[in-house]
């Protein structure tokens, strides 16, 4: 985990200063937040070309390897069983729950629905309708000792971010309503690559890109809980864009009851 903060970048002196007033409503909601001139973001980050300054958040953490983070998770579950499978149905029964898919059969006391946006469908099985889309991301990576920058940074015109981590420079973003069925846009990994090479020029081809599954409901809140059919089924999903943001922290106080909050 690197706690060196990130970084709003705002091109020209126009949009430096309508950050101004979005900075002000952030502080009032506790958010630590410095505009900072050109000649202070080349000192941070002296591989960006010239642009007229940014916002940083010196509280923001980013991960240097998230694939890292999860195999080190799997590792980490001494007396658990691993089954790779597909789930495509999920019954109820009187104090079970069943799921079953292709060469899989398992009936469990509990269940946790943690598909991302792979959810929905799930979610239905189990007794609640819930308004899940998926936000589709794109992913560009080049490989490099050295990924030029010391801290997330996003061009705040151009709607992605870019990443340093360990041996690779990603650079991810848009959004695309595009469902969980249609293929790659092309030309959304071109837009990404031309942005990046807006402050990177002499970035050669990527070493790969992918597109992701943002699980994203209408008011950006996850979806987290007991079903309403009964707490056989407990929900964990619809962390859209702020996954690691929402992902398990000490609990504050003792929980009570939390059903699934939503309309059908």
């Amino acid at each position: 985990m690197r706690r060196q903060g990130c970084l709003y970048l705002y091109e020209t002196a126009a949009a430096m200063r309508a950050a101004e007033a979005e900075m002000t409503r952030r502080r009032a909601f506790g958010v630590r937040v410095d505009l900072i001139s050109a000649d202070a973001l080349g000192q941070m980050e002296p591989q960006l070309p010239p642009i007229a300054g940014a916002a940083f958040f010196p509280d923001a953490i980013s991960l240097a390897d998230p694939g890292e983070v999860m195999t080190r998770l799997a590792a980490s579950l001494g007396g658990a069983e691993r089954v790779l499978a597909r789930v495509e149905r999920l019954e109820r029964m009187p104090h079970r729950v069943r799921l079953a898919g292709p060469g899989l059969s398992i009936t469990a006391r509990h269940v946790v629905l943690a598909a991302g946006a792979h959810s929905k469908a799930l979610a239905r099985m189990a007794g609640d309708p819930v308004p899940l889309e998926t936000e589709r991301g794109y992913h560009v990576e080049w490989d490099m000792p050295a990924p030029r920058l010391s801290r997330p940074a996003c061009p705040t015109a151009r709607g992605f971010y870019l990443c340093p981590m360990a041996g690779r420079l990603r650079v991810a973003g848009t959004v695309e309503l595009g469902g969980l069925h249609l293929p790659p846009s092309p030309h959304r990994v071109a837009r990404l690559v031309e942005g990046a090479r807006a402050f990177f020029p002499d970035l050669g081809p990527p070493d790969r890109d992918w597109m992701g599954y943002r699980p994203s409901l209408p008011d950006s809140l996850p979806v987290i809980g007991p079903s309403k059919g009964g707490a056989e089924v407990i929900h964990a999903f619809g962390h859209g864009h702020i996954g690691v943001t929402l992902a398990p922290s000490p609990p504050t106080s003792s929980p009570t009851s939390s059903p699934v909050a939503r309309p059908p």
